[in-house]
Formats: structure tokens, sequence, C-alpha cells
């Protein structure tokens, strides 16, 4: 900024002494912010929109000339000031600023005002979010709405021969005579804090309690002007308490503690919410109550995220309606991915409050007037307390949905996206493995995308990592584009399956998706990595090996129904299973081979690779059913003609029965002694001669079964499944006696169809590591 670089910063804590002067009609601050610089050192920024008259960093003095306004790109009257000296990251810093308080540098703020020929003070914090920069910065030094921290403020009004009262959703400690101390907890963001100061003989006051569904017991703290005959307060708590009980009992419970706090006129006034509390017209009273839930109790990350509340707010208040999208609509913009945005859009052509109510009056035609309520509340509740931004409400809906295509309504009415040129497109695609470029079919190993990937922490690894429970943990895809247009937006969906599997079919396999996130402008050639949270509730136990699986999606770039991956580029999967053996240590992995989505009878071989340095590791498929080891081991043999075959080679040739999918050729039947049957043709390369590389063994004395592979680099056994069948068994794998701690290798089981593709596959690394093993 003006050759500066400008970075963020935490305030960790405000502390303000605020002193009204009934005399001469003024009011002096000293406040005192504490801050910590962010991940990138610099210079920080911070707001206040009052005119400074000294400063001290670290006890230091610095020039209020260091302390200016500076343009960040968020439109009119949305300056930062920026402390003109380089930080480190992480350290701890105190800004010590002294001020009046005068009528606030951003529009239409009102100052405090005294009553004529009186020394009765009334003080409105009056914050807003329709005119940039008017919120707590109007009066203190604050952050943007991405930060929380509290604020400890001694207010004091000197010199007035009359009594006031203080209004606020902080904690009050009355300390004498006009005079008090407020403190605000650290999950107030700038937006949060409400203060009246108004003079006792000008005000009405009502303190009640109220009982809210399930035994939750709230205070309402009620203010109006003495002035204002129209309004009964006694009437309004009885209002509040219908629409309090309304909210917590629909959208989820009330999150401000035991109060709610309002200042209430029976006339149009500026409303307004605040955690916990309103300033409002009785008009517009069911409006700002909601918003304790949409806006103050979920609160929107940027200025440029809060035509959301507002929509929603407007949605439900005005009465929910669906509304059926027409995609022939002018786009609307109401979110322009501009953090410096510093207030809600409220124009014509994008009213956060009309454009806003009407997106979702859409939504809920297409998903169902309930279920976008249900999963509006589900979000509400996952989320208590915490920043939401536009996109990551968008991957919500969209996983909580399970449709991918709720980007195109966002991005036509939201982002604003219109056509795009004619013949011009992006393609967006997920990488199968490293020597991919998006061309399809894809005829290598594709079970191991380099593409997505799970991280323990959101610390922007690119390796992969095994969850870990009891912990939040992040998915991570990298999104590439081989098209000739710009990807505007795209949305990936992430799904966790708990155990390995050769095939997956799209969206079957897909949905319900376990995460997603939406990325931005993505330009034809590059790529970008997204992320979205893997929530610690739905982490699998500790020991679970299982497979990830992606998606990508594009309002002009999409998966077709029925596709396997290997098919699509807009696929990937991650199916590698990581584990720690001892040497001579077994260890069971779930295996699902096949689909039960799969359209087909399938004539497949499942074959086995050996790392070159690990032709010794013994690897089964078995099951703790015996019957399902030996049906397995038998499919083959269930489907194929029923010929009996000499000691020696023979080769037959027959016309394929209807149940071998080799379109009514004829192909050459093959076995040798031993051996089960296999196809032989030109269509089914795979097959032409693959012995039958394992063995149906007993387990001991037990009466389990397994198929052992046979020792070697590559082998395989051929295996039958019919039409929309998957066969849930089990991997085990031995490490070799002989394998040396700190080593390490991967093995992969490939599914091989009757034409010699490759349809589906799993992988796992073993690390060996020091002890004696046991086998399993």
């Amino acid at each position: 900024m003006d050759g500066l670089t400008a970075v963020p910063i935490h305030i960790t804590q405000v502390d303000a002494s605020i002193i009204f002067n009934a005399s001469s009609k003024t009011t002096e601050v000293i406040a005192e912010m504490q801050f910590e610089v962010g991940p990138d050192s610099g210079y920080p920024y911070f707001d206040l929109q009052q005119t400074i008259t000294g400063a001290l960093l670290d006890n230091a003095f610095i020039s209020v000339a260091d302390i200016e306004h500076h343009y960040f790109g968020g439109g009119s009257n949305t300056d930062l000031r920026v402390i003109e000296q380089w930080l480190v990251s992480g350290s701890i810093h105190t800004l010590t600023l002294t001020y009046s308080i005068e009528e606030p540098m951003s529009p239409n703020g009102q100052p405090p005002s005294w009553e004529s020929g009186s020394t009765r003070l009334w003080f409105n914090i009056l914050l807003s979010d329709l005119n940039p920069a008017r919120y707590l910065e109007s009066w203190i030094p604050s952050n943007l709405l991405f930060d929380m921290f509290p604020v400890n403020l001694d207010i004091q009004i000197t010199n007035s021969n009359h009594s006031h009262v203080l209004l606020s959703n902080g904690i009050i400690t009355g300390l004498e005579n006009n005079h008090w101390k407020i403190d605000f907890p650290d999950t107030f963001a700038s937006c949060s804090p409400l203060i009246i100061i108004g003079a006792t003989d000008r005000v009405e006051q009502l303190t009640t309690d109220i009982n809210l569904t399930g035994g939750v017991v709230l205070s309402l703290e009620l203010l109006k002007r003495s002035s204002d005959v129209n309004l009964n307060l006694a009437t309004a708590a009885n209002i509040l308490l219908t629409y309090l009980d309304d909210n917590h009992t629909s959208i989820g419970a009330y999150m401000h503690g035991n109060r709610y706090t309002a200042y209430l006129s029976s006339s149009s006034i500026h409303s307004m919410e605040y955690n916990g509390g309103t300033t409002s017209s009785m008009s517009a009273l069911k409006h700002e109550v909601f918003h304790s839930w949409w806006a103050r109790g979920m609160t929107p990350a940027y200025g440029d995220d809060g035509w959301l509340d507002e929509g929603w707010t407007s949605f439900n208040a005005n009465g929910p309606i669906e509304t059926a999208f027409d995609m022939s609509d002018v786009p609307v913009t109401l979110w322009y991915n501009n953090p410096f945005i510093r207030k809600t859009p409220n124009s014509l052509s994008n009213s956060s409050y009309t454009h806003g109510a009407g997106f979702f009056a859409g939504l809920a035609s297409e998903l169902g007037l309930s279920t976008l309520l249900s999963h509006m509340s589900g979000i509400y509740k996952d989320r208590l307390e915490q920043r939401y931004t536009t996109p990551e409400i968008e991957a919500e809906l969209i996983r909580r949905s399970g449709k991918l295509e709720l980007a195109r309504y966002f991005d036509r009415f939201v982002y604003g996206f219109g056509n795009l040129p004619a013949n011009t497109a992006p393609d967006v695609y997920l990488r199968d493995a490293l020597n991919d470029n998006g061309t399809v079919p894809y005829n290598g190993v594709f079970w191991r995308s380099p593409d997505v990937w799970v991280r323990n922490a959101d610390d922007g690894g690119s390796s992969h990592q095994n969850p870990e429970s009891g912990q939040d943990n992040w998915f991570y895809a990298r999104v590439h584009n081989r098209g000739n247009a710009t990807a505007r937006s795209f949305a990936v969906g992430f799904k966790i399956k708990t155990w390995a599997g050769t095939q997956f079919v799209y969206p079957d396999d897909w949905f319900p998706l376990t995460g997603a996130t939406v990325g931005f402008n993505l330009e034809p050639g590059e790529s970008k990595i997204v992320k979205a949270r893997w929530p610690k509730e739905d982490i699998p136990p500790i020991g679970t090996h299982g497979c990830l699986l992606a998606v990508v999606y594009n309002s002009d770039d999409s998966s077709s129904d029925g596709a396997y991956i290997w098919e699509h580029n807009n696929l990937a999967q991650r199916n590698m299973s990581v584990v720690d053996l001892i040497a001579d240590e077994s260890i069971l992995l779930p295996l699902w081979i096949g689909s039960q989505y799969s359209r087909d009878i399938q004539f497949h071989t499942l074959e086995l690779l050996r790392p070159k340095q690990w032709l010794q590791l013994q690897v089964a498929i078995t099951h703790k059913k015996s019957w399902v080891v030996k049906d397995i081991f038998r499919s083959y043999e269930k489907l194929k003609p029923s010929i009996n075959f000499p000691e020696r080679k023979a080769i037959l040739e027959l016309k394929a029965p209807p149940e071998i999918p080799l379109y009514g050729e004829t192909v050459i039947l093959q076995a040798t002694k031993g051996s089960k049957l296999i196809i032989k043709s030109k269509k089914a390369q795979c097959l032409s001669r693959v012995p039958m590389q394992a063995d149906l063994i007993k387990c001991g004395r037990s009466k389990n079964y397994l198929i052992r592979y046979e020792l070697g680099r590559k082998v395989a056994f051929p295996i039958a499944l019919r039409k929309a069948e998957r066969r849930n068994v089990y991997l085990q794998l031995t490490a070799p006696k002989g394998a040396k701690a700190g080593t390490s290798m991967i093995i992969d089981i490939v599914q091989c169809d009757a034409r010699g593709r490759v349809v589906g596959g799993i992988s796992a690394q073993i690390n060996i590591k020091n002890g004696k093993g046991k086998k399993s």
C-alpha cells in the first residue's frame, strides 16, 4: 500500500478510557491496543475513524503522520491506517492513542449529542453495515471483521448535574454515578458491541425474565426514550419472547449467554443487530432478532460477506418462499472476492435484502424449503461463534445437499458471472498421475493421484498423511485448467471411503460428500491448490485404512453420471493405505473388489505387483467367512461355460456365452491343469495368458480360508463379477522375515478388464519398524 508492505494483525486486547465532559461538551479518549503481528512481517494495519492527536508504540513516541490512512482497494471511505514501522511476524506490541471523539470520518456517523441548554448526554454507538468503516473503528481502534478480541472500557461523564443510564451487551460494572466499566469478551468482533447512554429522566427501562423452550431463562434488558409514548416495553417483551423462542427452536440454541439487550422505538430509527442485542424499530424487530443467530451468532468474516446474513434474514423474516431460478435473468453480484470491502451491497442492481432473499428462494425451490432450512440450521450449529465466508457457505450447502450444481446458481446470482463467449470453456481436471495431462481415458495407475491428499493440520503441506483421529484434519486438492477460458469459480468435493476399493463409479460412490471447498480464477494452463476442513467428529477410528475420492465441478465443465475415474478427468482418487509393520508381522486391510454400480458382468484379473526388492512379500485375500473366499476363488468357474479339460494344456474355440461381454465374438478359452478358465481374445489381451497364480489355502486349524498370491514380481488370478457386484474382503499383508527397520515398499493390486484395460486398483505402502513380529 503506497510502497508499504501492509500486514494483518490479531488484536489481543483494547483498553480505553472515555471521558464525556458535560461542561466543555467534548469527549477525550486514551486507548491502548495490544496486538500480535500476523504470519508475515511488515507494516501492520488497523483502523480508527477519529483524528489522532498523539501516539506511542511500545511506549516510544511515533508521529501521527506515521499512522495515516491508506487506500486498500475496497472502494470509497474504506481506507485503513498503517503503522509505518516494520514489525516482525509473531511479535507482540502495544499502540497507545489519544484523541477527541467527534463525528466519525466514515459516512453518516453521529457524534455524541448534548441536550440544548443542558448537561444531558445522548450517545448511540450506531454501528452500521450499510456504510463503510462504521463498526467499532468509528470510536475505538479496531480491526476488520475477521478478528475477535476483548475490549475493556472505562466510561465517565463529568461535570453533569444529571444522572445517566448505560445500556450495553457487555458486562457492566457501575463504579459511581455516571461512571461505568464495560467488559466485552474475546468472542466479540468489531461489529459486536452495543452501547447506549441517556439521561435517566429521558429514558424508560424494563428488565424482565423470559423462558425459552428447554428451560432456558433470558433476562431482557430494554430501553426506550420517554418521549416515545406509543411503545409499551412490556408488550415489546412479549413480542421479543416469540421471536427469540422461534429462532431458538428452529435454528439452534441462543448463544449469547443469559441476556438480550435492546433499545427500541415505535417509529423508524437506525435499526442494527449486535451480539445478543439490537437497536430497532418495532417494525424491524423480527429481522433484527433473527440476526442474533445469522450475523452475530455466525458473523461474516469480511464486509464482502454481509450480503448473506441480510439475504438469509430477509428471506426468513419476510416469510420464506420457493421461487425457481431463471438462468436467463441478468447476473447479480453480491460478493466481490475483496476482503477490503467494508459494507453490505444495497443498490437497485444488487440489494442484499431483495436479491439476497431471492437467491435463497431459488435455493429453496432447488432443494426444497424444509431441506434448505435444515441445512442452514446445521451449518449454524456446527459453526457457533465462528466467522463464515460466502464460499464456505456455498461449499457447506454443496456438501450437505450432494448437489454440485448449486455452484451454477452461486456463479450467476452471487458472484455475477455471465455466459462465456462462444467456443470458449474451461476444462478443469485432477491428475491421476504425474504424467497425466487431462486426456481421457487415462490408461495408467490412476489410484494414487498426486492432486488429492490429507494433512493433519492446516499447514499447506503437499505430502499425504494418514488422518489423525481426535482433531481436525484437512483435505487438499490441486486443480488444473486445460481449457481456453478461465474457470471463474470451481467446486471440489471430497469423499472418504473407510475401506480400499478397486472400482468407483460417479456419482454414487462420491455422495454424500465428506467435505467440499470452492476456488476462483483458475486461468488456462494454470493450477491452484484448494483445501477443506475435515472435522474431527468425522474422522474414522484409529487404524482405519480407506480411500479418498475427489471431484472438481465447474458450471461449464462437469462429470457425467456412470463414469469411472479413468474415464473422466474431473474425478480422482488416492487409494493408498500406509501401514507400519515389524518383520514377519501381518495386517488385514478392508478391500472391496468391484462396484455395486458397475454396468456389466465383469471377467477380470486381480494382478499383484511387488517391488523388485520384496519378491518374498506374502500377500493374500481373505475373509472371516470361509464361503466368501471360496466363492471368489471359484467365481470364474460359475460364469464360464462348463468344459472338461484334459490333463495337459488344451485350447478350444467356441462362441462366447451371452454373459461374457465380448460382443458375441469367437473367443479362445484356454486352461492348464490346476488353473481356471482364461478367455483369450483380440479384445482381451490382459487375460490371454494369465495362469492361476494363487492358491486357496485353509488357515491352520481354523475354518478360515485365504487366496494367497504366488511369489514373484507380477502374479495374478482371474475373477468374475456379476453386474453391480461388489465383494467385501480383506487384503492380508505380511512383511518379509528379513525386512530391515527403516525400509519402505509399495505394492499394487491392479484390476484389469477383459480388454486389457486397467479399470481399478489400490496401493499399500509398508513401512518396516523395529520389533518382533506377530502374525495375525
